[in-house]
């Protein structure tokens, strides 16, 4: 069986597809100890798309607080990149998603 980092590597995607991929991978694996709290349970992070991951939150409220701590989330993102990717997240975007208020 091979594991899905095997897969990619073998797949002719061009290298910033691989990159992308590679960066949402992390960013999902990660989350609950990137956001240290319970705001992790009702985000998530949707995509990557040129240095920029894409994070979607239920309401306003929740994209205030992330926005605040853009900067720290972006420092613990980059302490699970492998070296020879960084700097591989630049920047944060959020979306608002209601239906994520139901789940848990």
């Amino acid at each position: 069986m091979f594991s899905f980092k095997d897969i990619l590597k073998e797949l002719n995607l061009p290298p910033e597809v691989k990159k992308g991929i590679t960066a949402l991978e992390l960013a999902q694996k990660n989350w609950e100890k990137i956001i240290l709290s319970d705001l992790s349970k009702k985000t998530k992070p949707l995509s990557f798309n040129n240095g920029t991951l894409i994070v979607e939150v239920p309401n306003h409220y929740y994209l205030q607080i992330l926005s605040s701590q853009t900067l720290e989330i972006l420092e613990r993102l980059e302490s699970f990149t492998p070296s020879d990717l960084k700097p591989l997240f630049k920047n944060l975007k959020f979306i608002i998603n209601p239906s994520l208020e139901k789940e848990t």
